[in-house]
């Protein structure tokens, strides 16, 4: 009993770090990320100006991701960003077009093999050139994983975005390019830097295990360098491909580079097949992060708006017509205390809402708490006000509702809430776990804790003598069930061959390289659970981590049931077969049999190589690994292993 008591409280420990960890990285009040030194202070309030019913100090961007124009899928993308280029942007007019990675898909036609395409990229760049002519605004881009599959380093000639770009071409020739840059708006008003960088990781290998991000220390020094440059600014926007919960480096620095900044723009998630439609948090350190969802399916775009250096912002889709931005008073979800004062608000004399149409607005309605405010007017240009007395609003959350017509009549309503003295609504619970937990970290710890927790179940399985003395005491269902199960598992963990092939193979998974392949195309790497290695380059796992979790559950777990549940069937029926038999032993095994296959056959051969399944001792291995403790476990002497510990 003390072994088991012993062994809960390791249990008990483990999870209560793992929980631990998490509610830390959600809490928005535990302490901040950086130290003291560090941490901006606000500026005074007699230093924000107010907020008067003008254009004067407005401006505003625009946003896209993940575009992955394609040579085989869908080939409607690239069409619909020209036309994009020629129906919105001349309408919204912005001062700078943001492009946040995968810029183009290079996946080949099975949709497994990834490769660059020049064809992909000349279709980008002359898009591009068309958007500028038309828009007349500057377009910033950087490289997502699906525009690095297959790139060794950034100087490698199938690097097209160094050619194809926006930004490519000029950066390329600067020799202290670290894969980040910045540009600077200096308008009448103040100047605004927008600070962009590249995360793919060095070399970018081959789909799939090119999903998370990597920073180097030298391209860490680099953005430290970026922000002290950028310090001066009213306000930084930092944006990139990866959200800051899949990029890697250790230790974690970057949201403590971009403290000072009012948000991070990103993409890459692709709003997880619409589970998410709209993911973004705020960080200890203040800054928004705003992933957006993606062009590639959903046609997603935003407008990001400043207006006296408050920032409000709307996401739209292809075909939304009108749009609308309100601008004061800003949602409180997304106000920044630290560089957003909320005496921006209460010293605004207007109500401000940014709409944009190709055909003229007839309807600006503004409602306040249910109440009718009124109709604003056209003060300039897409700009609409209302005048409005905020200190009647001076306590609690209120709700804002905008209803916007235009001359054919389309129309947009826009709710969110505001408040005055600090009330913020929560963000939803989905979006903040997948933005500001460290997913690298996350991954790497369940699946040690899975690992560890598989091979001390059976080992600690093993050094039990008589099970029976663990049965759960009762006659109902869920105990005998649960007994049961405890004698399938005992035996799968005092019988050699199964203990043996399955705790060897987790441990191999752990520790083992699970197979060689060109994980680029003519350059052939290992690839481990903690990492890649090619040609002498290292890769941090990220994925791998998750891959390793999925093999747990997919092999390692069905396999020690499976083998469990053969060896109880032989205790209690012998070697003798029925057809019951047929369907929880054979068919399962049979299912098992395939699904390995698969993968083994499928999977990485097709993504990396021959020399994948050759030597893979992962994945191929598997297959002799299965058909092995079977037969092992078929034929092994059970009544040794029975008599020995007194069961029958």
């Amino acid at each position: 009993m003390m072994k088991w008591l012993v062994f809960l409280v390791g249990v008990g420990i483990a999870m209560a770090v793992v929980l631990s960890s998490i509610l830390s990285a959600l809490d928005p009040n535990s302490a901040p990320e950086v130290s003291h030194e560090y941490k901006r202070q606000p500026r005074l309030k007699k230093d924000w100006p107010s907020m008067d019913g003008s254009n004067k100090k407005l401006f505003w961007i625009v946003q896209i991701s993940d575009i992955h124009i394609s040579a085989y899928y869908d080939p409607s993308r690239g069409p619909d960003l020209e036309k994009f280029c020629k129906e919105y942007l001349p309408v919204i007019d912005p001062k700078l077009v943001v492009a946040t990675g995968d810029l183009t898909d290079a996946k080949l036609v099975n949709n497994i093999e990834s490769k660059q395409m020049e064809s992909e990229w000349i279709l980008y760049s002359n898009i591009v050139k068309r958007c500028r002519t038309l828009a007349k605004a500057e377009w910033l881009d950087v490289r997502g994983n699906h525009d690095s599959f297959d790139v060794f380093n950034f100087d490698s000639e199938n690097n097209y975005y160094r050619f194809y770009s926006a930004h490519g071409p000029a950066l390329s020739k600067d020799h202290h390019f670290e894969r980040a840059y910045y540009h600077t708006l200096n308008l009448p008003f103040g100047s605004y830097s927008f600070v962009g960088f590249d995360a793919c990781s060095k070399p970018g290998p081959n789909r799939p295990f090119n999903f998370f991000g990597y920073l180097d220390d030298s391209q860490v020094q680099h953005l430290r360098g970026l922000e002290l440059s950028t310090r001066k600014s009213n306000h930084t926007v930092w944006f990139g491909h990866f959200p800051t919960s899949l990029i890697v480096h250790d230790p974690p620095v970057l949201r403590s580079i971009m403290r000072r900044s009012i948000a991070y723009l990103c993409g890459h998630l692709h709003t997880l097949g619409d589970t998410v439609p709209q993911m973004y948090s705020k960080h200890k350190t203040g800054q928004l992060e705003l992933e957006l969802g993606d062009w590639k399916e959903n046609r997603k775009f935003r407008v990001m708006a400043f207006d006296h250096d408050l920032m409000s912002f709307t996401d739209a889709q292809l075909g939304d017509w009108p749009l609308v931005v309100v601008l004061n008073p800003k949602d409180s979800q997304f106000l920044s205390a630290e560089n957003e004062p909320v005496e921006l608000i209460e010293r605004s004399s207007h109500v401000k809402v940014l709409v944009f149409s190709p055909d003229p607005v007839s309807v600006v309605e503004v409602t306040v708490d249910g109440r009718l405010l009124g109709e604003a007017s056209q003060e300039d240009g897409p700009l609409y006000t209302l005048a409005w007395t905020p200190q009647q609003y001076a306590h609690g959350l209120h709700d804002l509702r905008v209803v916007v017509k235009d001359a054919r009549g389309r129309t947009k309503r826009v709710e969110q809430t505001f408040s005055l003295d600090g009330s913020q609504m929560p963000f939803k619970f989905l979006p903040r776990l997948l933005l500001m937990l460290n997913l690298y970290s996350v991954g790497k710890l369940i699946y040690g804790l899975m690992a560890f927790l598989f091979t001390l179940i059976l080992t600690s399985l093993r050094q039990c003598s008589n099970i029976r003395t663990f049965y759960f005491q009762g006659r109902n269902f869920i105990c005998q069930f649960l007994n049961s199960w405890l004698m399938k598992m005992w035996l799968a963990a005092r019988t050699n061959p199964s203990y043996y092939i399955v705790t060897g193979s987790v441990l191999y998974l752990t520790f083992g390289p699970w197979f060689v392949g060109d994980l680029l195309r003519g350059r052939t790497g290992l690839v481990f659970v903690w990492g890649m290695i090619v040609q002498g380059a290292f890769i941090p796992g990220g994925i791998t981590y998750f891959y390793g979790i999925f093999q747990l559950l997919s092999f390692s777990l069905p396999l020690v049931t499976l083998l469990g549940h053969l060896l109880d069937t032989r205790r209690k029926h012998g070697n003798r077969v029925t057809a019951r038999h047929v369907f929880t032993i054979f068919l399962p095994f049979i299912l098992l049999l395939f699904l390995t296959l698969y993968i083994g056959f499928k999977e990485f051969p097709s993504a990396y190589g021959m020399y994948a399944l050759l030597f893979g001792p992962l994945r191929t291995g598997n297959i002799f690994l299965l058909v092995l403790s079977v037969y092992l476990c078929y034929k092994t002497e059970l009544k040794h292993v029975l008599a020995i510990n007194g069961v029958h």
